[in-house]
């Protein structure tokens, strides 16, 4: 009898636990639920009741009734009356606000939902308010820091119930009514993480009370996704909010963005934007040389003073250079140290590409000249000898100088614009062939090289070039989408057997006839290798890794790719991450799942390989929105060659190492390799492998 008591008791306990998970799963992000039915409660009991105000947020009297809502009962706002709600109920950079509400009568700037600080004595005008009818007569999400309008270019109708919701995250926002996106855009201010908020219905510090009914007011600590501000317009009483993932920063690595890499004395070196650079003797714990732009940054101390003329090239000047790009010269009687480097500011349409030089790789450098030139459009182009054209011209930034197979020095450059262009260099000056000392510019009319890739303001960037002595293949490695965290940076890959290209994805496409500025094409060109992913088991991931260098061991015959990467929930703070890549079967380099921990290549068998995976697949787009994530799935890789769970298919051992992996009918090409998981902090089996569409697929175990 105790037995079937206790069975009992176990079964009940492992129900409630199964409902408690399934609700926490529901509601993860949602901090307050106010349903108004007949009462002015936060359903989800986090914060304290509302308080009904007069006219105005802070002024007395006033009265709420309750009527008919869009869901139950709603709360009932008579034009003369608003509610008080708890403070702080926003405290940071990255929310999201929904409600249902039916107005009786609309008048300009009338709020519904306003939250945020007016207060004339501190000069503090930091707040938001959901306005019906804004000053362009529009509905709109109106914000009196900097006077932000995100405009819904629509006029929502008197007595019809109306939904609407916004998403912000880190400065991007978005703006739904009835569920559909009506603005979109970037640099919203951030009203919440300074100050201590107050949060209204219907009333505001200056204007008319609102006159209708507000209904099912939810606020969540995470943006929702287009698709579930939908699920909440159509009805839906709990939506499936995936609890934003916050991956641990590395401990063992450094803040270096855009991280070009070269080997030196023994020691390994990156050189990044804004004179930061950073050591290591493994490629596994970095330490930091230079951070700071400042006078005492030893990579080129007084850099103001130093890099005067190349900073004054763009209008306005530029506040500090961009990506580096360091190399030892090898010409007899040379034995200088160059890095090449960018100075741009992004209020400027002019940049260039320069030099500084010294005798010791952690520098001081000296300036010594600017190198190439971008104008303004329509301003003459010495080095085009024609106006300059942003859709036919290369961005002159982040240039990649190197050696060829034959020992012959390149320098490849180029930002969105006209595309990645490859200039030949004199490696006795280090200055472009077609340079002319006298004039300071490229000899007029000999043009900025050879495009490699894009053109049309197609979204490439960072291109890098590593010759590969066992495949006799040259890879460019290219950066799709832009940088920061919501920018959907993705490494890329195309191949030729010429150091000036043509330069051909798996498909077989030229990466010149990208020559379109839509990011939705971006889909059809180059192998995209590594993109937005979560491990969700390891709390492991990236956003928006790009602006990569690469290296190749000849001693150990490894290779690697450097990049720099976001994280989730770590706003626009990155790190350097170095991961292995290994060349498959046909020849393409596929990435390795987990950073570099030492790890090598070797023999593995069916019983290792057999087991729980998380599986990433990558897909093509560039992930560019907010929370536009490939979240990890869970297969297993069964001893029968069989894959089953979320994704199904087969696997093939070949050749000690090599993979062949075949989801719903597609074929991947890669390898298996043990690796560390460090949020598992364990020894893991891993595979990565690349289709002949460009796709990667990564598998993790657990």
């Amino acid at each position: 009898m105790r037995v079937k008591k206790l069975s009992l008791v176990i079964f009940l306990l492992t129900i409630f636990l199964v409902l408690s998970l399934a609700v926490q799963a529901a509601d993860a992000g949602l901090i307050a639920h106010y349903q108004f039915e007949g009462d002015l409660t936060d359903a989800e009991s986090n914060f304290s009741d509302f308080k009904v105000t007069g006219d105005r947020i802070f002024n007395s009297g006033g009265k709420i009734n309750f009527g008919q809502g869009k869901n139950g009962q709603a709360a009932v706002f008579d034009g003369s009356s608003g509610l008080f709600l708890a403070e702080n109920l926003i405290d940071d950079y990255s929310y999201s606000i929904a409600f249902w509400l039916r107005a009786d009568a609309i008048n300009q700037f009338t709020t519904t939902f306003f939250a945020g600080l007016s207060d004339q004595e501190s000069g503090i005008e930091s707040w938001i308010s959901f306005v019906p009818q804004g000053p362009s007569g529009r509905t709109m999400l109106w914000s009196g820091n900097n006077w932000y309008d995100a405009d819904g270019n629509f006029k929502i109708p008197e007595d019809q119930w109306v939904h609407l919701a916004a998403a912000v995250d880190q400065g991007e926002v978005h703006f739904y009514i009835n569920g559909t996106e009506h603005f979109r855009g970037s640099d919203f201010p951030d009203v919440f993480s300074d100050i201590e908020a107050k949060f209204a219905l219907g009333v505001n510090y200056w204007d008319n009370p609102f006159e209708g009914k507000i209904d099912d007011l939810r606020i969540y600590d995470q943006p929702l996704t287009a698709e579930e501000v939908a699920e909440l317009a159509a009805g839906a009483e709990k939506i499936e909010v995936k609890a934003e993932t916050k991956v641990e920063l590395d401990p063992q690595s450094v803040s270096v963005h855009d991280p070009m890499i070269i080997k030196e004395n023994g020691s390994f070196y990156v050189f990044g934007s804004h004179l930061a650079a950073a050591k290591s003797e493994d490629l596994i714990e970095w330490k930091q040389i230079s951070g700071d732009w400042d006078a005492s940054n030893p990579i080129i101390p007084n850099p103001e003073e130093e890099l005067q003329e190349t900073l004054a090239w763009p209008e306005p000047d530029a506040e500090s250079t961009w990506a580096k790009s360091p190399i030892k010269i090898r010409a007899k009687d040379t034995n200088k140290y160059h890095l090449y480097f960018s100075s741009a500011n992004w209020e400027s349409e002019r940049s260039n590409i320069s030099l500084a030089v010294s005798d010791n790789i952690e520098g001081p450098y000296e300036f010594d000249r600017i190198l190439i030139r971008k104008y303004e459009e329509g301003q003459y182009s010495r080095e085009a000898g024609e106006n300059f054209r942003h859709q036919k011209h290369p961005g002159v930034i982040d240039p990649h100088v190197f050696y060829d197979k034959n020992g012959r020095l390149w320098m490849l450059y180029g930002s969105y614009a006209g595309g990645l262009h490859l200039l030949e260099m004199d490696e006795e000056t280090g200055y472009p062939e077609n340079y002319n000392p006298e004039t300071g510019y490229l000899e007029e009319g000999s043009g900025y090289g050879k495009k490699l890739a894009g053109g049309g303001h197609s979204p490439i960037e960072g291109g890098y070039i590593l010759y590969n002595p066992e495949t006799d293949y040259y890879y460019l490695y290219m950066s799709f989408g832009t940088l920061a965290a919501d920018g959907g940076y993705n490494i890329r890959v195309a191949r030729s057997k010429n150091v000036d290209g043509p330069y051909l994805d798996p498909q077989g496409t030229d990466l010149r006839e990208y020559d379109s500025g839509s990011w939705a094409d971006a889909v059809n060109y180059g192998a995209k290798l590594i993109g937005n992913f979560v491990f969700e088991k390891s709390e492991l991931g990236y956003l928006s890794p790009g602006h990569n260098s690469a290296y190749y061991d000849q001693s150990s015959g490894k290779s690697f790719v450097i990049f720099h990467s976001r994280y989730p929930g770590q706003g626009e703070y990155h790190q350097v991450r170095v991961h292995q890549t290994i060349f498959n079967q046909k020849g393409w380099p596929v990435i390795t799942p987990h950073a570099y921990n030492g790890e090598s290549l070797s023999a593995v068998s069916g019983e290792k390989i057999s087991g729980s995976y998380q599986f990433v697949n990558h897909g093509r787009n560039i992930q560019n929105g907010y929370k536009e994530i490939n979240y990890s799935e869970e297969i297993k890789l069964n001893a029968d060659g069989s894959i089953s769970g979320e994704v199904r298919g087969s696997w093939k051992l070949i050749d000690d190492y090599f993979a062949e992996i075949t989801i719903e009918g597609e074929k991947y090409y890669g390898a298996f390799i043990s690796q560390f998981d460090r949020g598992l902090a364990k020894e893991v089996m891993t595979f990565s492998a690349l289709s002949d569409k460009g796709v990667t697929v990564w598998g993790s175990q657990y």
